[in-house]
C-alpha cells in the first residue's frame, strides 16, 4: 500500500484566501434546510482539502444544533494508495471526534469512463449507507472551481439551459429499497458552490488540519483537469470562476421558475 501525498499547513505557506468562518458557513447552509432537531447528516469525505474543510465546518454547525455528522469516505481501488489515503482520512477524524466509515468500491473497473464510472459508484455506495442508517442529508463538498468546470463541461456537450444550470445547491436523489413505495429520497446537498477552494484552505491552515492531495486531479487526461487549466488561461478575458459559476446559478434560477411554473 503506497502511503497518501499529505499536505500539511504547518509546513507551508497560508493561502491568500480569507478562511470561511461559522457565520458564513450557516448562512450558506440555511437556504438547504429546514433540517430535523438534532440533525444527523451525512458527508462525502475524499481527504482533499474541500471536503476536509466541509468535514470540520459541518461538524461544528452540526453541533451547535445538539446534532453530528458522520463522514464517509468510498475507496474506488482505482489508485494504489486510495486505501491509505482513506485509512489516514479514519485517523485525522478520530482525533477530532468525528465518526468515520469507509466503503468499498469492489468488482471491476471500466477500460473507458472511469471518472463517470467512479461517480455513479461513489454516490450509490454512499446512497446505500444513508438508506441504511436513515439519514436523509448528505453533504458534498463541492465548491466554486467545480461548479465552473461542469458548466464548461455541460457548454462542451451542447447542453441547454437545464444543463447550464450546473450543480443546484439541492438536490434530490431517489434512494432504492426504503419506504412504502419501495423508494425514500436523499437530500445532496452542496453548501461550498459560491466558495473558491483557497478560502477552504485557508479554513484547514487555521484548524491545523492537513489534507490529503490526489494526483489525478492534475492529471491532464481528464477533461475536468484540462477545462480548469483553460479556466486559467482565459481569466485575463473575464472567463473567471466565479462569473463561471453566476451563469450557472442564473440559469438555475430559470430552472427553478420553469419547474414551478409547470
Amino acid at each position: 500500500m503506497i502511503a497518501p501525498y499529505i499536505i500539511d499547513p504547518a509546513a507551508s505557506g497560508a493561502p491568500e484566501g480569507k478562511l470561511l468562518s461559522q457565520v458564513e458557513f450557516a448562512q450558506l447552509m440555511a437556504p438547504a434546510g429546514p433540517f430535523e432537531p438534532a440533525p444527523h447528516l451525512a458527508l462525502a469525505i475524499s481527504g482533499g482539502a474541500d471536503s476536509m474543510a466541509l468535514c470540520l465546518l459541518s461538524a461544528a454547525w452540526a453541533k451547535r444544533r445538539k446534532g453530528r455528522i458522520t463522514a464517509l469516505t468510498v475507496n474506488h481501488r482505482l489508485r494504489p494508495e486510495s486505501g491509505a489515503e482513506a485509512k489516514q482520512v479514519g485517523r485525522w477524524l478520530r482525533q477530532r471526534g468525528i465518526d468515520h466509515h469507509i466503503l468499498e468500491w469492489r468488482g471491476a473497473k471500466p477500460k473507458t469512463g472511469v471518472q463517470a464510472a467512479a461517480r455513479a459508484a461513489r454516490l450509490g455506495l454512499l446512497a446505500a449507507w444513508c438508506r441504511r442508517h436513515h439519514i436523509l442529508h448528505l453533504l458534498s463538498g463541492h465548491q466554486l472551481e467545480d461548479q465552473a468546470g461542469t458548466l464548461l463541461l455541460r457548454l462542451a456537450a451542447g447542453s441547454g439551459g437545464d444543463g447550464l444550470a450546473a450543480m443546484p445547491l439541492v438536490q434530490d436523489l431517489a434512494v432504492l429499497g426504503q419506504g412504502r413505495t419501495g423508494n425514500a429520497s436523499l437530500r445532496l446537498i452542496r453548501p461550498l458552490l459560491t466558495v473558491p477552494g483557497v478560502r477552504l484552505q485557508a479554513h484547514l491552515h487555521g484548524a491545523g488540519q492537513a489534507w490529503v492531495e490526489d494526483p489525478s486531479n492534475r492529471n491532464p487526461a481528464y477533461a475536468r483537469t484540462g477545462l480548469a487549466a483553460v479556466v486559467g488561461d482565459l481569466a485575463p478575458d473575464g472567463f473567471t470562476a466565479p462569473r463561471l459559476s453566476r451563469t450557472a446559478r442564473r440559469a438555475g434560477q430559470d430552472r427553478i421558475t420553469l419547474e414551478a411554473s409547470c
